[in-house]
């Protein structure tokens, strides 16, 4: 029997609901998020977890936080799992600018992340790719082969790059896997791979 890994997404922000680039800036939970948790806590009620890794994002780790409920189970803040950096589109509501969709790189972001060019000082595909690759190589592998459970907490960003590097996802389709606000992937590794046995519906919209 190998490691059941179950990939969660972080609850809903005013940010979310502003159509806000929130990236790595610090967004708690709304009241709305913290429901969510809560819910998905009774989802993963059967669930076992020896661990949880979890972005260090206040969002992310209160999620995994509410999502263990009472478990005794020790989390490990880990800054591979913080969101993409999106630089100078943090914070804007892009949607509202005039002409977003042939001015903005925000659009190609969401709609062709195949010709997105990272604005200043943000992080590219390639950058948030490595990342996920790094935690794969050096956490959960590794700890897959000598746990039974792990839960990891995330965001909408860094999940897609996690399970696109671990199911060879071209990046034009980087956001076919998009989980919902604290929606999640439950992976089972068995023989140093992984499958997805089973996930909450896609996000299609932004």
């Amino acid at each position: 029997m190998g490691c059941r890994v179950v990939l969660i997404r972080h609850g809903l922000t005013y940010w979310n609901v502003k159509k806000k680039m929130q990236g790595q800036v610090n967004i708690p939970l709304n009241q709305t998020g913290i429901q969510q948790a809560k819910r998905l806590a009774e989802s993963l009620r059967e669930y076992h977890f020896d661990v949880c890794y979890s972005s260090p994002l206040d969002r992310a780790y209160m999620t995994a936080k509410l999502a263990l409920g009472n478990r005794n189970v020790p989390i490990h803040k880990d800054l591979r799992l913080v969101e993409h950096g999106y630089g100078l589109l943090e914070s804007h509501s892009y949607r509202h600018w005039p002409w977003f969709r042939w001015t903005s790189e925000a659009y190609n972001y969401e709609r062709h992340p195949n010709l997105y060019h990272a604005p200043v000082g943000g992080e590219s595909f390639d950058d948030i790719y490595a990342r996920a690759q790094d935690f794969i190589d050096n956490v959960l592998v590794p700890e897959s082969r000598q746990r039974d459970g792990i839960l990891i907490a995330g965001h909408g960003g860094i999940n897609c790059a996690i399970i696109g590097r671990l199911f060879d996802i071209p990046l034009k389709d980087f956001w076919s896997v998009r989980q919902a606000n604290c929606g999640y992937t439950v992976l089972d590794e068995k023989g140093g791979s992984f499958q997805i046995a089973y996930s909450t519906p896609v996000e299609t919209s932004f």
